[in-house]
């Protein structure tokens, strides 16, 4: 029995040195890269629906409507001042007696006729503009309209219609630029356009112009006065880097809160930068923050306006200070800032904002008591609310493909904070349980919402969707489980050890609060995919007779959907294969328990050897050859996949499993008084060279022997043993 002792002791001390995997704790990708501060709406105002991406189209909408009808639709105005286009505007220009069902074209071709003179013009305008500005553009094309550029120019500018003159001066500043002659440009913004009142559209409309004139006049410094006037941050550092001259985004944030403190732009600037400290820190997360001179200029000018009284939105300066005490650490100086912007003056689009932020804070910083849970609570419920009622087409369709909406604001802040910050702290406390109905909400959430998804495959050299599934059920197709086995929630419940799983199974089963309640809706508990994984833990733990109850329970439709087969006699020492049954989890389950029971009972020591090798080596496969009865994959098979960083190979749970193999192999080895079984555990072990020379005599010994030219080949085999684990 010398040798297959010292072989197991040289396996187990392969093993001792490796590093042990511990407790659960959120990885580097965890979803810190889901950037929590937003200030910068880039969405319409909800009274402008015809807004679309052309800027400030909703409010000239509005203005149109001032100057013919209160009676005429937004979306009519919309429709004939942005999408017709040159040709069928000439078309109604030319059929001006034909009747129409929209009632701005209408009322322009039968009411007021000089408006459409002013959009033919326009039109006219925009369609060679576009044309000049094309890649393909050459002073010879023809421009396919009965206009010039210059014509445009010169009858826009004659035209002294005092209620159009301002979008006339807009229609002449357009084509003067087109032409280069930025001079003139600048010319008319001195002599007439200056003077309309500042909250003037056209005007806000051809400051722009003006500002590129200025610097293609050389007059960078003028310039980007104008742009920072307006508040375009990106023009302004445009501007003076091409002009030799270096100025940071902070610097030309300062400058455009000294003009223009409350413009538009500032939040959308503001928000680029300060999300550029934010992933750079948090998706690494490995180094000390470093403050850095734009970051302490940022903080400074954050402060100076939430206090200085020029801004309209000071909550939202408090709330940018805040982010940035926190990025720097101080989570509690963060705290007093956000309490400062929550009681100032505030737009309901940043009352969110910091909202998000106050949950985040929470989570850092209250003590994670009875108290807490029901603010969670509170605060979860509310969060659920906004993911459900802003999921567009998009999210539906980014989750239909199988990701989750980390870049959707609503589930990623809740990912963010809910499996960075919470889960880990509820672990530290003890709440194992509730970490995992949590991590299980954060990851399964949007997939409950969005009740479809695609499968894609390889056609034609293309990936393409084959077919649509409706997420019911199981959420799996006729080839693969769709239910993720690679995500936060279920690289939790893998890790945080067998009990708490099943625990968190019975929980499921029967909530006991209505926070369980909340928690299991928003979540994904199917009781098969639940199951199926407890059930695979207490394989993993070599609890079989608990495995057989949670695997018993999976039904046999489940079961052809594991993504992962067995494909080898998992108490055979040598690669034999089997024929692959659905089935085979709980199949291997029934079989330990059974050994486990016969060699409890049976005295007779030769055949109680026999049975616990057998044993063994059932514990030893299931973390090797037959791994897909202890776990849902091997090695990094899937990019996505969360849990790629396990050493599953040499966590506590295998070194457990194999040191009970040994000593289970020690004890049998012990015990044997006969021959024929010391050939028979050594020939089970695929040792056949150590049968033939140490049994030769008995029924195995006999056997080998008569195969003496397979003898190297066989004893290559039970090298296997030696080199899984290296």
């Amino acid at each position: 029995m010398k040798y297959l002792r010292f072989f197991l002791i040289s396996v187990v001390s392969i093993l001792s040195d490796s590093e042990v995997f511990a407790c659960w704790v959120p990885w580097v990708d965890m979803p810190r890269w889901n950037n929590m501060y937003r200030v910068y709406d880039n969405q319409p105002e909800p009274t402008l629906d015809i807004e679309g991406h052309y800027p400030g189209a909703g409010r000239n909408c509005e203005e149109w409507q001032e100057l013919t009808s209160k009676a005429i639709p937004l979306e009519d105005i919309y429709q004939v001042v942005y999408q017709m286009t040159l040709e069928e505007f000439e078309a109604v220009y030319e059929n001006r007696n034909a009747a129409y069902k929209n009632k701005f074209t209408e009322w322009i071709t039968k009411k007021d006729t000089s408006i459409l003179d002013f959009l033919l013009l326009a039109k006219n305008n925009e369609y060679i503009r576009l044309k000049r500005n094309s890649r393909w553009y050459y002073p010879s094309m023809n421009m396919g309209t009965g206009m010039t550029l210059e014509e445009v120019a010169e009858k826009a500018l004659a035209n002294k219609d005092n209620r159009l003159r301002d979008r006339y001066l807009l229609q002449g500043v357009r084509a003067l630029f087109s032409l280069s002659k930025y001079n003139e440009c600048i010319e008319l913004w001195e002599t007439e356009i200056s003077s309309l009142p500042d909250d003037n559209l056209m005007r806000q409309l051809v400051q722009p112009y003006i500002a590129g004139a200025e610097f293609h006049a050389n007059r960078a410094d003028k310039a980007v006065e104008y742009f920072a006037q307006i508040g375009d941050v990106q023009s302004m550092l445009f501007c003076m880097n091409r002009a030799g001259e270096e100025i940071s985004t902070v610097d030309a944030l300062e400058l455009v809160c000294e003009h223009a403190p409350n413009s538009n732009f500032i939040e959308k600037a503001l928000q680029s930068y300060v999300r550029k400290f934010e992933s750079s820190w948090e998706f690494w997360r490995e180094d000390e923050f470093v403050k850095t001179p734009a970051y302490e200029k940022l903080y400074a000018l954050s402060i100076e306006m939430a206090r200085g009284g020029n801004s309209n939105n000071p909550a939202m300066w408090y709330y940018t200070a805040a982010f940035l005490a926190d990025l720097d650490g101080n989570a509690a100086k963060a705290s007093y800032l956000l309490g400062q912007a929550e009681s100032s003056k505030s737009t309901p689009y940043i009352d969110e904002s910091i909202k998000v932020f106050r949950i985040y804070l929470d989570a850092k910083l209250l003590p994670y008591n009875s108290s807490y849970e029901d603010r969670l609570f509170a605060q979860l419920k509310w969060l659920d609310i906004k993911i459900q009622d802003n999921i567009d087409d998009h999210v539906r369709a980014e989750t239909a493909r199988g990701y989750i909406g980390d870049n959707y604001y609503w589930n990623g802040a809740m990912r963010r904070i809910v499996l960075s910050e919470v889960c880990p702290r509820m672990i530290k406390a003890g709440k194992k349980v509730r970490a995992l109905q949590l991590a299980n909400m954060a990851d399964n959430r949007l997939f409950s919402l969005v009740n479809e998804w695609n499968l894609y495959d390889w056609v034609d050299d293309e990936y393409k969707v084959v077919k649509t599934y409706t997420m019911n059920g199981y959420r799996y197709s006729d080839r693969f489980n769709r239910l993720d086995y690679s995500n936060h929630f279920f690289e939790m419940i893998d890790s945080i050890g067998v009990d708490n799983a099943i625990q968190y199974v019975q929980r499921a089963n029967r909530p006991q609060s209505d926070f369980d309640r909340f928690l299991n809706s928003r979540g994904y508990t199917g009781s098969d995919y639940l199951n199926d994984i407890a059930g695979t833990q207490c394989l993993r733990n070599m609890r079989y007779k608990e495995a057989l109850e949670y695997l018993g329970k999976v039904s046999e439709a489940y079961k052809t959907h594991h993504n992962v087969y067995m494909e080898y006699d998992p108490f055979s020492a040598d690669r034999k294969a089997i024929e692959q049954e659905s089935d085979f989890r709980y199949g291997f389950a029934r079989e330990m328990y059974s050994l486990e029971q016969s060699f409890n009972i049976v005295a007779e020591p030769n055949r109680k050897a026999q049975l616990m090798v057998k044993y063994a080596l059932g514990i030893r496969n299931s973390f090797d050859l037959c791994w897909g009865l202890t776990q849902y994959y091997w090695g990094t098979t899937y990019w996505r996949q969360v849990c790629e960083k396990r050493d599953w190979e040499s966590d506590d749970i295998t070194k457990a499993a194999l040191e009970r193999a040994k000593e289970l192999i020690n004890l049998a080895c012990d015990m044997v008084t006969d021959d024929e079984a010391g050939a028979n555990i050594q020939y089970m072990l695929c040792h056949f060279e150590t049968v033939a020379r140490n049994y030769p005599n008995t029924e195995k010994g006999r056997l080998v022997r008569g195969k003496c030219d397979n003898l190297c080949d066989h004893h290559a085999e039970s090298c296997r043993w030696h080199s899984l684990f290296k």
